[in-house]
């Protein structure tokens, strides 16, 4: 795990921040400054308690067996799937970085699964905190692991996007890789992102549209949304964000946007 716990995370139950990491009894764990304490698991702060999945989706990532094929087997492969033509990771993390501000300080992975993109921060930006955040234990646990390997600084947090663990205003970046068709109650979502962001900071979201004959209901029972081409601008606008580039192949939307100043 990072050594330090960057001072924007904050106790889910009072908002005070954390003391470093301490081991008690072999066990590790931090502690806020009103007494809440949370375990350390393999590297990672959970900050959530006992799993509530709501769908087939997030149940799935619950698995270990998910945990483990998600990025050897699926991710690299899955944007040329659904876009029906060469979509690989020289392709969409140059793209990713290239719209990550190169001053920006502190930069969150919402929704990381294996830390694909916070991976992808802490190498273009090393000079910057980068947090990854997710509800599933087994995810981040392999995320932390690809993160030692790759030789990057990270701190995971497990927690829940509908009520992040972060000061309000302390996000430079937030980078979405596909999770957010898999999110629930997304004005919560985007009025989360709106407050723990800085007033300058960016955005950059890959989510998937609708398109053919793939039945957005069916989907749904699964806990996947699937979005028109301008849903997911559209909400960014209305809750103060202005989209600054935007491109599409397939059912792959890739957006970056900007805290409207």
């Amino acid at each position: 795990m990072h050594t330090t716990i960057p001072t924007c995370i904050v106790c889910p139950q009072c908002s005070s921040g954390f003391t470093q990491p301490t081991q008690q009894d072999r066990n590790t764990y931090v502690q806020c400054a009103q007494g809440h304490r949370y375990p350390v698991r393999s590297g990672v702060i959970d900050l959530l308690g006992a799993p509530r999945p709501q769908s087939i989706a997030a149940w799935s990532n619950e698995w270990r067996i998910t945990a483990w094929a998600y990025e050897r087997l699926w991710r690299p492969r899955s944007l040329s799937i659904l876009s029906g033509q060469p979509f690989p990771y020289s392709r969409e993390l140059p793209a990713v970085a290239a719209a990550i501000p190169s001053d920006a300080r502190v930069i969150l992975d919402l929704a990381c699964s294996n830390g694909l993109y916070a991976r992808t921060a802490a190498q273009q930006n090393p000079q910057a905190t980068v947090i990854g955040i997710d509800r599933s234990l087994p995810m981040l646990i392999d995320a932390q692991r690809r993160a030692v390997a790759a030789n990057v600084q990270i701190t995971y947090v497990r927690a829940d996007a509908r009520s992040l663990p972060i000061a309000t205003a302390s996000i430079d970046c937030t980078l979405i890789g596909g999770s957010l068709n898999e999110m629930e109650e997304l004005p919560r979502i985007w009025d989360e992102l709106s407050r723990i962001s800085t007033s300058r900071a960016s955005l950059v979201s890959m989510h998937l549209l609708r398109r053919g004959s793939v039945s957005p209901r069916l989907l749904g029972f699964g806990g996947i949304t699937l979005f028109g081409a301008d849903d997911v601008p559209t909400s960014l606008h209305t809750t103060g964000w202005v989209v600054t580039t935007r491109q599409q192949t397939g059912i792959v939307q890739i957006l970056s946007a900007q805290r409207h100043p």
